[in-house]
């Protein structure tokens, strides 16, 4: 496979993404404007997560025998296949590289 993609991910999409995955309104919903993305990715958020890996389509892209309907499990894969990541204050770009096959956890704690 080895075929290198690229995700742009900016500020107004994932305030977007959340105000409609949290069905926010009013106040909590201006409450969103602080959040920024750098402190979404450092803080390792897993709204942000299944964000990349909706926009990225990865998890389709995945041979059967890696299917398993976890995310946390298909974050790890998709972690094996990332070359680059930039954090700006308004977007984060993501460079990846699809894989063969892809390094199993060490312990089966995803099985």
């Amino acid at each position: 496979m080895s075929e290198m993609r690229e995700l742009v991910i900016n500020e107004e999409e994932i305030r977007d993404f959340l105000l409609e995955r949290l069905r926010l309104e009013g106040k909590c919903g201006e409450a969103l404007d602080k959040l920024s993305l750098p402190f979404l990715f450092a803080s390792g958020s897993e709204l942000l997560r299944t964000y990349i890996l909706n926009a990225s389509g990865f998890a389709s892209t995945l041979p059967d025998k890696y299917k398993i309907p976890q995310r946390g499990y298909i974050w790890y894969l998709f972690s094996q296949a990332v070359r680059e990541i930039e954090v700006r204050p308004k977007e984060i770009l993501i460079r990846y590289e699809l894989q063969d096959s892809y390094m199993l956890p060490f312990r089966q704690f995803y099985l």
